[in-house]
């Protein structure tokens, strides 16, 4: 009888020493998927960042190009007119 309460016992202590083991490893996993969405999350922030930031710089490029056209538009009015001097 003693022997038999004691299999028991160590039965469930094995039982419950396996669950433990498990929800461990699945604290364990859930917090490596917590880790890997943070950093994907971060990800996807810095893209947009670097998408905005190629944005601004196209627009300034282009800004730049029409700012260079008029002056050298304006030049040619100016060399123009000293040649007819």
């Amino acid at each position: 009888m003693i022997e038999a309460l004691e299999q028991e016992t160590k039965r469930v202590q094995k039982e419950e020493w396996s669950r433990n083991k498990f929800r461990g490893a699945l604290w364990g996993s859930n917090n490596e998927l917590k880790l890997r969405r943070a950093k994907r999350d971060e990800s996807r922030v810095e893209s947009m960042v670097f998408k905005d930031k190629l944005k601004a710089c196209q627009r300034s490029k282009r800004s730049l190009t029409k700012q260079l056209s008029r002056t050298e538009e304006n030049m040619l009015t100016i060399i123009d007119q000293y040649k007819k001097r």
